[in-house]
């Protein structure tokens, strides 16, 4: 089946779903809120960085960007930097904490995201979203970074050339959870076999899976190619699954009639 991609952008703004594209300007949760304010910036000569503050907390430049991150990861957009309002910052649905903040500037597709993180945590060993690289600023130290939310983890091997982008609708115990999917920043096209990776967290389910119990976990997929045309994946994609779990052995393949179906080798 083969969608104009306008077509596919305006279905994800009417669904109540969460996770429109990340990388997509001014769509989904990348949209300035109408209250928005202006987030300022300092410059602290004696440290030597520059510091934001939010909410009565103080954060600095930590990280940038590890591959890839979920179109789902982002909660909300928080403010915009400096009186600009295309350098927008925003929450992260990983981490309910506000430990980290993402800064991203929607005027050009080749801007990478980059990670702010609150200065009361300096040389502590906090959660970290696992897309979150460290930038090794000399002004962390020995901060530390861990990985203690489980994550339900699906791996899909995209064997058909000329796509940008795969996209999932997923279902927890048969109820709608969110949407979301994964691309490359600058909008370039997967290898033929590339692994991708699709992580759902705690909080990305939203209370429908607990800790150490299964859940039912059902995807369908949809891929858009160079040429921006979506296409629906002839298939579903239905297990038991826990957190903490991971699932391999699943392909996207072109069907050879101008298509695409889910295949997994069992």
């Amino acid at each position: 089946m083969k969608w104009n991609k306008v077509l596919i952008v305006s279905l994800c703004g009417a669904v109540l779903l969460s996770g429109c594209s990340m990388f997509n300007r001014d769509n989904g949760s990348l949209e300035l809120p109408p209250n928005a304010t202006s987030i300022e910036s300092s410059y602290d000569r004696d440290q030597g960085e520059t510091l934001f503050n939010y909410q009565g907390r103080t954060y600095s430049y930590f990280g940038k960007l590890n591959d890839k991150m979920s179109d789902d990861s982002i909660r909300e957009c928080v403010g915009y930097m400096d009186d600009d309002k295309n350098t927008r910052i925003y929450s992260l649905n990983e981490d309910p904490l506000d430990n980290y903040l993402m800064i991203k500037h929607v005027g050009g597709i080749m801007d990478q995201p980059e990670f702010l993180r609150a200065t009361d945590t300096k040389n502590k060993d906090i959660y970290t979203p696992s897309y979150i690289r460290s930038g090794s600023f000399e002004s962390w130290g020995s901060s530390g970074i861990h990985y203690e939310l489980p994550a339900a983890t699906i791996e899909v091997v995209c064997n058909a050339e000329n796509i940008t982008s795969v996209d999932y609708v997923l279902k927890i115990n048969g109820e709608d959870n969110s949407i979301g999917g994964t691309r490359n920043a600058d909008y370039s096209v997967f290898k033929k076999g590339e692994l991708l990776y699709f992580e759902f967290t705690e909080q990305t389910l939203r209370n429908m899976a607990t800790t150490g119990e299964t859940f039912e976990l059902s995807l369908t997929f949809n891929v858009t190619d160079k040429d921006g045309y979506t296409y629906e994946v002839d298939g579903k994609y239905t297990r038991e699954m826990m957190l903490g779990a991971s699932l391999s052995d699943l392909e996207i393949r072109e069907n050879g009639h101008g298509g695409y179906i889910l295949y997994e080798d069992v």
